[in-house]
């Protein structure tokens, strides 16, 4: 396992492993996300940059937008722990990934995390607040979603990202997760949509701060001051923003 070359480590039929380097002590963990034109599994493309700093990488994917909640979810827990007993991984991930870095995080042994607009739950039960994902959550088995704190008197370090503006059901996440994680430090970035750096795309910026991640060099502070800078050059950042001021601006009588 010890090759730079890619390997399906895990083939389950809904949810699949592929990774590079994974003999090693640290790994860097990237999750799928929801997609909105899905066929099966996705591409892989290891993080020559993870690589490049001594991590092996893994890249979790699932079949369908269901949350990495179905048949696999058990045995790939079981196959996680394993692969992962004697190592320390940190992980990115967007949305549902961001959900899927929660849900195995203990057999992952994960340590430090960069989640943005993650969910805690799209469950009714959990999660009432979150109303986009009601046609997948009716197909999902709500005893596989166990979202838990860390094991061993461990505590997840990392930040929690989201815009509390246009997305407020992603901030309500962010305290339910923070409640189990309290460690995870909170960065609001209104207007940044869902996720909250998707103005960043195209920009180069997001793999900048993937990077900073990876090499743990990264502050709340930072990913605040660089959402600002590229906000106000950004088309997208002030027609959000507009939107947004013109909606309040009708809600409050004159």
């Amino acid at each position: 396992m010890g090759s730079d070359v890619s390997q399906l480590l895990f083939d389950g039929a809904a949810l699949r492993v592929i990774g590079s380097s994974v003999d090693r002590p640290k790994l860097f963990v990237t999750f799928d996300h929801w997609r909105r034109k899905r066929a099966s599994f996705p591409e892989y493309r290891p993080s020559k940059t993870a690589l490049n700093h001594g991590f092996g990488h893994i890249f979790i994917q699932t079949a369908q937008n269901d949350w990495f909640l179905n048949q696999d979810t058990d045995r790939l827990r079981e196959f996680l722990t394993e692969l992962c007993q004697s190592k320390e991984s940190c992980s990115v991930g967007f949305s549902m990934g961001g959900y899927g870095a929660l849900l195995f995080a203990n057999a992952l042994r994960l340590r430090r995390v960069l989640l943005l607009s993650p969910q805690y739950s799209i469950m009714p039960e959990k999660a009432p607040y979150e109303m986009a994902y009601r046609d997948e959550a009716a197909t999902l088995d709500p005893a596989l979603d166990r979202v838990v704190p860390l094991e061993n008197g461990q505590r997840l370090q990392g930040i929690i990202a989201y815009d509390p503006r246009l997305a407020p059901q992603d901030r309500l996440h962010a305290d339910h997760i923070r409640a189990l994680h309290p460690d995870l430090q909170p960065v609001a970035l209104p207007f940044g949509g869902h996720t909250a750096l998707k103005h960043l795309e195209g920009t180069g910026v997001t793999q900048d701060i993937m990077r900073a991640f990876i090499e743990d060099d990264i502050s709340a502070g930072a990913i605040r001051g660089v959402h600002g800078l590229i906000g106000r050059n950004s088309t997208r950042y002030k027609q959000r923003m507009k939107a947004y001021l013109d909606q309040r601006r009708a809600r409050i009588p004159f």
